[in-house]
């Protein structure tokens, strides 16, 4: 049961870092700031996977936890990614693009509906509660 948790945690974790990806590709950048970190997680959150989302994340967070660590070198990527996160002590807001594919649409949507957004079970509440508690401790806000 455990294990199963962990499972689906990390594949929700996984289909958000690739929701965070794609926001950063579409504000043609190549530098992945907290800001699409932030916001791929609240579009996760506020927007179930697809069958087709949650069988490649479920896949993908099972070879994760089954792989053998082999190597201390990173892998390299196109994308840098910076820390901006906390880069100031002024409170500022969570940004989005403004590209207008489906995505980059609902993530807007969810930033703006996010403050009102009731999760329908306890780890959705516990994932909003970590993004809130994540964006105070950075001065960030929603």
């Amino acid at each position: 049961m455990e294990n199963q948790l962990l499972q689906a945690i990390i594949a929700n974790t996984i289909s958000a870092t690739n929701i965070s990806n794609i926001l950063c590709e579409h504000s043609n950048t190549n530098i992945l700031s907290g800001d699409h970190i932030i916001c791929g997680l609240i579009y996760r959150l506020m927007n179930p996977m697809t069958d087709e989302e949650y069988t490649k994340s479920l896949s993908d967070s099972n070879d994760l936890l089954n792989e053998e660590y082999e190597s201390s070198e990173e892998e390299e990527t196109e994308t840098e990614i910076i820390n901006d996160i906390n880069s100031s002590k002024i409170p500022q807001k969570v940004k989005s693009n403004n590209c207008n594919c489906d995505i980059c649409i609902k993530t807007r949507v969810c930033l703006i509906n996010f403050n009102d957004y009731t999760p329908n079970d306890i780890l959705g509440d516990k994932f909003k509660k970590s993004i809130l508690e994540t964006c105070e401790k950075y001065n960030r806000y929603i």
